[in-house]
């Protein structure tokens, strides 16, 4: 199992690689969205992380 970030901010996103992290840098609604859904079926992703900005960017999918 391994984590993976799901980030609206290019730092956090780059710090998160340089500690072995896989991350997904999202602009919009939808790429969240995306994203998230990509993650979610992904079987060796074990913690989905995310910034607050994700978080604001789309709630409903969030609280699901």
């Amino acid at each position: 199992m391994k984590f993976f970030l799901i980030s609206d901010n290019t730092d956090a996103m780059i710090g998160m690689r340089l500690a072995g992290i896989e991350a997904k840098r999202v602009t919009s609604r939808d790429e969240a969205e995306k994203a998230f859904k990509k993650a979610l079926s992904a079987e060796d992703i074990g913690i989905l992380l995310i910034t607050a900005g994700v978080a604001e960017l789309c709630p409903e999918t969030v609280k699901n």
